[in-house]
């Protein structure tokens, strides 16, 4: 048996010499330690989405088909649009600019004040909190930073407080210029501008088609022109993702209830635009399903483009941009 054994264990180590007498012998490198380099195939900014949006308030949707002023014109060209958006009640613009950055159908902001009022004479029960996606993306992404240009200073200051840069203008001009500077000279994630002077227009001579109503769309419509120039003309534009969106307040600052709207000559519904150059034009209430869009998606579509996930407190707005991925995620 001790015999048999020791037969086995030989052979096996004469084995392994021959094994080991085949295979090809390598110098030992030793431990290689290899300094990282940065890909300098990827840009620095590549991917990062940003949002222009803008309110021109009083823009009755029927009047601007009409009217097909130039530049609105061209961002249709790569735009999901509707002109049949939901307007809430109460309607005043107050209110349709509150539900645009809360998500919330219901925010009981119903002044010029932006202060939310309690939901009864007694006070019982608590006024909301009302928290805009900018505070929504603070909280999640504190490094983002936020614009707000506007010649309204509540707005601006009160529901916009979360804002990093708040510039209350004179007139629509102001704004157009101060946009145009923090487009060309800032990185801003998201840049929000108000136009009134439609608003105004429609307020003293009608939301309908006449000379001055529609002169005053088509002045705006060129501010629009000269701020997406400016966007344009970024030197790191091409790297980088832009959203703009264009909507309506579609009213004026008189406040509508139930019981007033029916004797209004105020127009519904209001329109919304929303552009990126990846984009191939479509109506998105012709679709199937139609999509049916309403003032409170706009903070939800903040959110998504921003990738930032919606809270519950966020309950009406709803975004149908992740209809479209395929288009912006290529292009």
């Amino acid at each position: 048996m001790m015999i048999k054994k020791l037969y086995i264990i030989a052979t096996g180590a004469f084995i392994g010499c021959v094994l080991l007498a085949g295979c090809k012998k390598f110098p030992d490198p030793g431990v290689q330690i290899e300094e990282y380099k940065a890909d300098t195939t990827v840009r620095a900014v590549s991917n990062q989405r940003r949002m222009l949006l803008i309110s021109i308030d009083g823009l009755a949707a029927d009047v601007l088909q009409a009217v097909k002023p130039e530049a609105i014109q061209s961002l249709l060209q790569n735009g999901k649009y509707s002109f049949s958006t939901a307007t809430n009640l109460p309607v005043n613009n107050t209110a349709a600019l509150g539900s645009m950055f809360t998500g919330n159908f219901e925010t009981r902001l119903w002044d010029s004040t932006f202060y939310a009022v309690p939901a009864d004479s007694t006070n019982t029960i608590p006024v909301p909190l009302n928290l805009t996606a900018f505070r929504y993306i603070h909280d999640e992404i504190p490094d983002k930073k936020f614009a707000a240009v506007a010649n309204w200073p509540n707005l601006v200051n009160t529901l916009l407080a979360d804002a990093d840069k708040k510039v209350v203008t004179a007139d629509d001009a102001a704004t157009k210029a101060a946009v145009e500077n923090i487009l060309k000279s800032e990185n801003r994630d998201v840049v929000f501008a108000r136009f009134s002077s439609v608003q105004n227009a429609g307020s003293q001579y009608g939301f309908k088609a006449g000379a001055e109503y529609e002169a005053a769309i088509r002045t705006v419509d060129g501010y629009i022109g000269d701020i997406m120039n400016a966007l344009k003309s970024r030197a790191s534009y091409n790297n980088e993702k832009w959203l703009t969106v264009i909507t309506t307040t579609q009213v004026s600052d008189t406040l509508l209830t139930a019981k007033t709207w029916a004797g209004s000559p105020l127009k519904i519904p209001g329109f919304i635009i929303a552009h990126h150059k990846g984009f191939t034009s479509q109506d998105i209430t012709k679709l199937n399903p139609a999509i049916i869009a309403k003032n409170e998606d706009v903070a939800a579509m903040m959110l998504y483009w921003l990738q930032v996930s919606k809270p519950s407190t966020m309950v009406n707005g709803s975004s149908w941009l992740d209809r479209f991925e395929l288009e912006f995620l290529t292009k």
